[in-house]
C-alpha cells in the first residue's frame, strides 16, 4: 500500500532500475504501451518491434516485421514502387517518417507527423519520436509511432467545416450591408448561392466524416452522367466565385451504375479543385469517354495550370493543401471516395503539354 512519507535511497532505486533493465520480463512490458516501438539500423531496417504492427496496415506479426524497412511494415503504396524499396522513391522525399528518421540519422532527436497512403484512396496519420543510439560498433534508430489518424481526422474536418461556414456567413453579413441596394431578383440570387453552398457543405462534411468513420453505405443505381455533370455545372456556376469561369462539357451520353451521391460529390471536388487553382476567366474543360474493352467508363477534369513537383508528390495526402492551413480533403476525398467505395480508381498528370487533368476510372456496371 502506498505511503506518501516512505522513499527510499538512492542506492535501493539504481538497484531497481538495473534488475528491471536486465529483467527477461521488460520487452513484455513494452508490449502493453500503446505506441508501436521499433528499433532500426543504419540501413533502416528494423531489428526490434515491441507489438504487432496497426491492423489498419496490415496487422503484421513481429517476426514479419524484422529486416524489412517503417514504410514496408506499414504497407505504404509507395513503398514498393522505387528499385530499392522504402526510402528510394521520389514520394520519400516528402515523407514526415523518412524525414524525422534522417534527423536522428544525424546525430538530433527527431519528431514529426507522418501521413502513411494505403490502398483503396485510405491512409494512416502518425506522429513520430526518433532518438539516436549506438550499440556495440554499430548505429541504431530508436522509433516511437503512434495512430492519431482518428484525432487529426476530427481536427481537420471540424477546421474545414467552420472554415466553410464561416466564409458562408461573411456573404449573409455583407448581404445585411447593402440590401437596401440591391434589388429583389439579386437579393433572391445571392441567398439561394448561400444555401446551395451551406448545403453542399454540410453533405460535404457528413459524407467524408461516415466514410472516415468507415460507416458509409454505398447505393448504386442508374445514373444518367449528361445530367449529373450538367446539374453540377450549374450549381458551381451560379456561385459568386465561380462566375467568371468558363466550364467546357461535351455531352457523352452515358449511363452508368454506382452511387450518384458519392459521385457527385467527387466531381464536384474535382471541379471545385479545378476552379479554384486558375485565375478568374479562367476555362475548366470536364468530358468522360469509355473503354468498352476493359468494361470502364473515364470521367477527367482539366484545366492549364500546372503544379509544382512538391504539390504533386502529396496532392492526395489527407490534410494537404496549397489553401493554406485548415484545408487539405478535396484531393484527398476524390481518392477515398472513388477507390474505397465506388471501387475505382483516381489519377493525375500534371505537366506543361496538358496542364493538370485529374480523372477516375470507374467499372461499368449497367
Amino acid at each position: 500500500m502506498f505511503k506518501p512519507s516512505i522513499r527510499y535511497q538512492p542506492e535501493k532505486i539504481r538497484r531497481q532500475a538495473t534488475d528491471i533493465m536486465q529483467s527477461p520480463y521488460f520487452p513484455q512490458l513494452l508490449e502493453d504501451v500503446p505506441v508501436v516501438l521499433l528499433i532500426i539500423n543504419d540501413a533502416r531496417q528494423v531489428v526490434y518491434v515491441n507489438k504487432d504492427l496497426l491492423a489498419e496496415a496490415g496487422a503484421k506479426t513481429r517476426e514479419a516485421i524484422l529486416g524489412i524497412r517503417p514504410g514496408e511494415c506499414l504497407e505504404c503504396v509507395h513503398a514498393l514502387e522505387g528499385k530499392y524499396g522504402c526510402g528510394s522513391t521520389a514520394y520519400c522525399r516528402v515523407c514526415g517518417l523518412a524525414n524525422t528518421v534522417e534527423l536522428s540519422e544525424g546525430g538530433q532527436n527527431g519528431m514529426g507527423e507522418c501521413v502513411i497512403a494505403l490502398k483503396d484512396g485510405e491512409s494512416l496519420t502518425l506522429k513520430v519520436h526518433t532518438k539516436p543510439f549506438r550499440y556495440g560498433e554499430e548505429n541504431f534508430v530508436f522509433v516511437a509511432i503512434e495512430d492519431i489518424s482518428d484525432r487529426k481526422a476530427r481536427m481537420m474536418l471540424e477546421s474545414i467545416f467552420l472554415h466553410d461556414l464561416k466564409n458562408t456567413s461573411a456573404i449573409l453579413s455583407g448581404l445585411q450591408e447593402v440590401y437596401e441596394e440591391l434589388d429583389a431578383e439579386e437579393t433572391k440570387r445571392i441567398l439561394k448561392d448561400v444555401s446551395v453552398r451551406i448545403d453542399e457543405e454540410i453533405q460535404a462534411y457528413q459524407l467524408i466524416t461516415s466514410a472516415e468513420n468507415k460507416e458509409l453505405l454505398v447505393r448504386p443505381a442508374p445514373v444518367q452522367l449528361d445530367e449529373l455533370i450538367s446539374e453540377i455545372i450549374t450549381s458551381l456556376q451560379f456561385q459568386q466565385r465561380f462566375r467568371q469561369k468558363q466550364i467546357r462539357y461535351a455531352a457523352c451520353g452515358k449511363v452508368l451504375r454506382t452511387d450518384k451521391t458519392l459521385l457527385r460529390q467527387v466531381l464536384i471536388n474535382m471541379l471545385k479543385n479545378a476552379l479554384e487553382a486558375g485565375p478568374e476567366q479562367d476555362t475548366v474543360e470536364i468530358g468522360c469517354h469509355s473503354n468498352d474493352q476493359d468494361k470502364a467508363i473515364s470521367i477527367f477534369v482539366k484545366n492549364q495550370q500546372v503544379m509544382p513537383l512538391q504539390v504533386k508528390l502529396q496532392i492526395f495526402q489527407k490534410s494537404f493543401s496549397t489553401k493554406g492551413r485548415g484545408r487539405g480533403w478535396g484531393t484527398y476525398s476524390i481518392k477515398l471516395l472513388t477507390e474505397k467505395y465506388l471501387k475505382g480508381k483516381a489519377d493525375f498528370i500534371s505537366d506543361n503539354k496538358v496542364g493538370t487533368i485529374f480523372s477516375i476510372i470507374l467499372p461499368d456496371k449497367q
